[in-house]
């Protein structure tokens, strides 16, 4: 059985394009680099830390200027589970669902979730709670990633 939702950090080393994903909803992060997507003949220029939802099934292709860079990536299957990437910088408190998965992952700078410290290119799983307090250090930025069974 294919997987039903993937978290990760990519390095695009070159231009080229994307792997075929159909039934997958997809949302890319910039986290270093320039990163220039085209999806199914549109140009995206993805800004650091700004999240870009697409279809996993969309024909797409990169180009990186400047030498590689990194991305985080978020991928669920469609009939099966949704996401949500939101950038957090400062206070945050969530809401968590009885069933739904939180991941927060560390941009730059240091994050704090219920007290649980983390540093750039690190990640915290939320597990069991009904609320998540996430503090990041002034300047800092947090991706906060939620994933829900459908």
């Amino acid at each position: 059985m294919p997987p039903l939702w993937r978290l990760s950090v990519a390095t695009i080393e070159r231009d080229g394009p994307f792997s075929d994903y159909a039934g997958y909803d997809r949302t890319i992060v910039a986290l270093d680099g320039t990163i220039e997507l085209t999806i199914d003949g549109e140009s995206h220029l993805l800004a650091p830390h700004a999240p870009l939802s697409f279809a996993g099934e969309a024909t797409a292709s990169c180009r990186v200027h400047g030498g590689p860079a990194h991305d985080l990536n978020v991928m669920t299957a469609r009939a099966h589970a949704a996401h949500d990437v939101e950038i957090v910088t400062g206070r945050s408190i969530f809401l968590v669902d009885d069933d739904e998965l939180v991941f927060i992952y560390a941009l730059d700078g240091a994050v704090r979730a219920d007290g649980l410290a983390c540093a750039a290119g690190e990640t915290l799983a939320a597990e069991n709670v009904e609320r998540i307090a996430i503090e990041t250090d002034p300047g800092a930025h947090a991706c906060v990633v939620r994933i829900t069974p459908r």
